[in-house]
């Protein structure tokens, strides 16, 4: 939080309908998580739009720095040391990964003993380190875009299966995509937090835009794809 403090934050939001997307996806045996379609999806969007690639660098001076692909950071909640914490589950270029595939490293990281992920110790040791080489050392890693590129460079988050939503939040990625429950005609209210240095708020809207049609298309290809003849689910099942 201390390291993102001085980021004007702000918002967009856009409801998308997914009706289709939600009977395509209940139609499979072994659905893919909404988080694998969010995270896809926006990889996607982010492969066809430079700016969900830039971060903003203030060390030596303050410029901008474009990675060529992304790298998405899906929050996850999990016991750390005997309390519920948040860690970062990390994956490179998951536009290029299918949508199952991308799905099962998903549940492999959020399933991987904490202890045993090697990202997940080094944030570990860091957050027991004395409070002043704690802001050194995060301070360097916002600046080296070698090692800005480890924290990501958009995260996913989302609280829907509570039949909740995020609001504005902070995170070292310039961009947090966040979703909430649907609704009773399929209708998903998606959320864009972004850092305000990096993108304005028409562009965070045309984003969002884009990302409904690859949604509603590529992803639903994706999905439809896999479906399996003769199994049959509820259509009807809850974005979370």
């Amino acid at each position: 939080m201390w390291a993102v403090s001085d980021r004007g934050r702000v918002s967009v939001t856009r409801p998308v309908a997914f009706g289709d997307l939600i009977a395509a996806r209940g139609r499979l045996a072994v659905a893919p998580s909404w988080t694998a379609i969010f995270v896809k999806g926006f990889a996607l969007v982010a492969a066809e739009i430079p700016e969900l690639r830039r971060v903003y660098l203030s060390l030596p001076w303050p410029y901008f720095y474009e990675y060529a692909d992304s790298t998405a950071c899906v929050i996850h909640e999990r016991w750390i040391m005997g309390d519920l914490g948040l860690l970062p589950l990390r994956f490179h270029k998951p536009n290029a990964v299918p949508l199952q595939q991308l799905n099962k490293m998903i549940q492999h990281a959020a399933a991987t003993p904490s202890e045993d992920t090697g990202l997940h110790r080094k944030l570990i040791a860091i957050a027991r380190l004395p409070l002043l080489a704690r802001r050194l050392i995060l301070g360097v890693c916002m600046n080296i875009p070698r090692l800005r590129r480890e924290m990501g460079t958009y995260g996913v988050s989302s609280a829907a299966r509570w039949r909740t939503d995020l609001g504005t939040s902070r995170t070292p990625q310039p961009c947090l995509l966040s979703y909430g429950p649907a609704d009773e005609d399929g209708t998903v209210v998606v959320r864009l937090t972004f850092d305000h240095r990096v993108l304005d708020g028409a562009l965070a809207g045309r984003a969002l835009a884009r990302l409904e049609e690859v949604l509603n298309s590529s992803i639903l290809k994706e999905l439809r794809d896999l479906a399996k003849p003769g199994i049959v689910k509820s259509d009807r099942q809850a974005v979370g």
